[in-house]
């Protein structure tokens, strides 16, 4: 079976309009990403305290201007006590769209928290900020784990 002539035209313009957005989709799945490690670690039993550094690119649409960094709790429901273990934030943070920007914050979040960051999951980081529309927003950064430095503790 072939197609007609207005057939492949059709097709081909289809095809042409889905590789062209396909970057547009992309983006507004992952509005920040990048790259961190963590350094200058201090376990203290129940809590880690620990310097992370991050370079955060920004695919929101939005330039970010006065953003918080968090490293919220990640299950959202922890009793108050453990909710208090997590502190640190990174404040005014700007992210020109399609730039990046490197942080440095010193974060303490519960031991169990760290271990699973140990045994390869991401840290919780959020980029707490209001877009260009007024909307206050809470985005999570897909970070992928670099090493540290030479000279960095680790």
């Amino acid at each position: 079976m072939s197609f007609d002539r207005p057939g492949k035209r059709l097709f081909a313009l289809a095809a042409i309009l889905a590789v062209s957005l396909t970057p547009l989709l992309a983006e507004n799945g992952r509005n920040f990403a990048g790259t961190y490690y963590i350094h200058d670690v201090v376990d203290h039993g129940t809590v880690v305290k620990f310097e992370l550094h991050a370079k955060i690119f920004n695919y929101s649409g939005d330039d970010v201007s006065g953003a918080t960094i968090s490293v919220p709790d990640r299950q959202r429901v922890s009793p108050p006590a453990e909710a208090a273990d997590f502190s640190g934030a990174i404040s005014g943070v700007s992210i020109p769209y399609r730039k990046s920007v490197e942080v440095d914050g010193t974060f303490t979040v519960p031991a169990r928290e760290y271990q699973q960051i140990q045994r390869g999951a991401q840290p919780n980081v959020i980029v707490n900020y209001t877009n260009e529309q007024g909307k206050e927003l809470h985005d999570a950064a897909q970070l992928r784990h670099e090493l540290a430095p030479k000279g960095a503790a680790q």
